[in-house]
């Protein structure tokens, strides 16, 4: 099981959170914030560096250290960074990984339309979901997901316990859009 270590500064209302995730093997880990506060994931290009989402990180390890950072708005705590969950990733099929990152996208997307909690933030959920159309084809996605992954050992438990504690609110996105 990986280990980790974190480290937090304060400056001017801002926490940077520094984690490093030492692995004797490599492994699929999810890294999230403990803070009260918004994940500030790292940025190239303008662009959430991959794997990032509003609570933290998924990502593949090599065995080793591997550093991690964000920042946020809220003040330190302990713990600052939880790792949630971590999978060996030795021996995995082709593709599996690449799965698991659509997956984590499916769920960080109807996890964003599900907080939805006024007509602004809905209408930009619903159009960074592709519309209507969008947000109807993630909610039969994420159904096959969750008979998938009930049948696979290999989800980490944080994701598997994401995917089931997330329904896309389809029918009240969809009268949202009708009024």
């Amino acid at each position: 099981m990986p280990t980790v270590t974190v480290d937090t500064r304060r400056t001017n209302g801002v926490t940077f959170v520094e984690t490093r995730v030492f692995a004797e093997v490599p492994h699929r880990i999810r890294l999230e914030s403990r803070l009260g506060g918004p994940v500030w994931p790292p940025r190239s290009g303008g662009q959430v560096a991959a794997g990032w989402d509003e609570r933290g990180v998924t990502r593949e390890v090599p065995a080793g250290a591997t550093g991690f950072g964000f920042a946020t708005p809220a003040p330190p705590t302990e713990p600052a960074v939880e790792l949630t969950a971590a999978e060996p990733i030795a021996g995995l099929p082709d593709g599996i990984g690449t799965w698991l990152d659509r997956l984590e996208e499916r769920v960080a997307t109807a996890e964003t339309l599900a907080d939805a909690d006024g007509l602004p933030s809905a209408t930009s959920a619903v159009e960074s979901a592709g519309g209507l159309a969008g947000v109807e084809a993630l909610a039969a996605a994420l159904a096959r997901d969750r008979r998938t992954v009930s049948r696979l050992s290999l989800v980490p438990e944080g994701l598997r316990q994401r995917i089931e504690g997330v329904d896309v609110p389809t029918a009240t996105l969809a009268r949202i859009a009708d009024e």
